[in-house]
């Protein structure tokens, strides 16, 4: 669902994907926050990014770590494998 480059302070950067269930922990503990609100770019805060790339990684095993530790020993980078469509708009 969403993608991530994660860069530990000192280590080498891995890439994490959260999925449905981490999105879905997400929403359970993010007051009034929906997977919609991802997607919106006026609204997206890093906030959020951190705390999703964090539960996904903890729920790979990849990091073991609290959320506050995570937020102040890593960069998050939201990846977008996504190509851009080479179809040009119809007229």
């Amino acid at each position: 669902m969403f993608d991530f480059k994660v860069t530990p302070d000192g280590l080498d950067p891995y890439d994490v994907t959260a999925g449905s269930r981490d999105v879905l922990k997400w929403e359970r503990t993010t007051k009034g926050k929906t997977v919609g609100s991802l997607s919106d770019a006026a609204t997206l805060r890093m906030e959020d990014l951190f705390k999703l790339a964090w539960i996904a990684s903890a729920r790979q095993g990849i990091y073991t770590g609290s959320l506050a530790d995570f937020e102040s020993g890593v960069d998050v980078e939201m990846k977008d494998d996504e190509e851009p469509d080479p179809t040009p708009p119809t007229p």
